[in-house]
């Protein structure tokens, strides 16, 4: 299957067969188009006149189309017309009684976007699509979510089960995202899981010590021969000593 008339000029813009723009000129040009094709790849943008039109002695384009003579005739191969306006002002313009293709423009834009890259594998692009999620760490969301009954979010990473709070007001703040500073109820809940979160490490604490103690327990009256049962400070109430089981029937 043959290219499209649009994907031959494209090649012949990225091999430069015929121009001797340099690999910036090609870059800027690329650029360029795929600015143009993104905002006609877009279904309201597509029937905004001003998104329709490109004014060809506009400095940038001067600079950025024209040493590249494969970047107009793409631009023509996708259904831009070369007009003069009453005022003997050039421009390139799809006409409003054309239809604009908008699915051929998404798919034109990642042809351009693959374009850049060939030509300038360094070159840094804006994102075409929606940002993938992330948690407020910054990391791909991962493991399992719960809510809290304080209304936050938190997830448990599957890797080492450690809980890590991921509200997304949070997260926007912390990034400066548009949704703007925290409510002081947003702000409360948020400190309250962190306390509650505070509480479940301090029990997880407790309850190592407690058990070691325990085993250190066995082991003296297991080892020591000299070790005998006394009374202990919880049976003592007012001076008086209270029996315990072990003073009345021993080990």
């Amino acid at each position: 299957m043959s290219a499209s008339p649009a994907g031959l000029h494209l090649q012949d813009l990225i091999l430069d067969t015929k121009a001797t723009a340099s690999k910036e000129q090609k870059a800027e040009a690329l650029k360029l188009l795929r600015v143009v094709v993104k905002n006609l790849g877009d279904p309201t943008k597509s029937q905004d006149p001003k998104y329709r039109s490109l004014r060809l002695s506009n400095k940038k384009v001067e600079e950025k189309l024209l040493p590249c003579p494969s970047a107009i005739a793409y631009m023509k191969a996708i259904g831009f017309d070369e007009v003069t306006d009453d005022d003997g002002a050039r421009y390139l313009r799809i006409g409003m009684d054309k239809e604009v293709n908008v699915p051929h423009m998404q798919a034109s834009l990642v042809e351009l976007t693959n374009a850049i890259k060939m030509v300038d594998p360094e070159a840094k692009l804006p994102a075409s699509g929606p940002p993938s999620r992330k948690s407020s760490f910054g990391e791909a969301s991962s493991g399992e979510e719960k809510k809290t009954p304080e209304g936050i979010v938190i997830r448990i990473r599957r890797s080492d089960s450690a809980v890590s709070t991921a509200s997304s007001v949070a997260s926007s703040s912390s990034t400066g995202g548009a949704t703007g500073k925290m409510s002081e109820k947003q702000k409360a809940r948020l400190l309250m899981e962190k306390k509650r979160q505070k509480e479940r490490e301090d029990a997880k604490e407790a309850r190592k010590k407690t058990a070691k103690l325990i085993k250190q327990d066995k082991f003296v009256r297991e080892n020591d021969p000299n070790w005998t049962s006394k009374q202990s400070a919880a049976c003592v109430k007012e001076g008086s000593a209270i029996s315990t089981f072990r003073d009345k029937f021993g080990e």
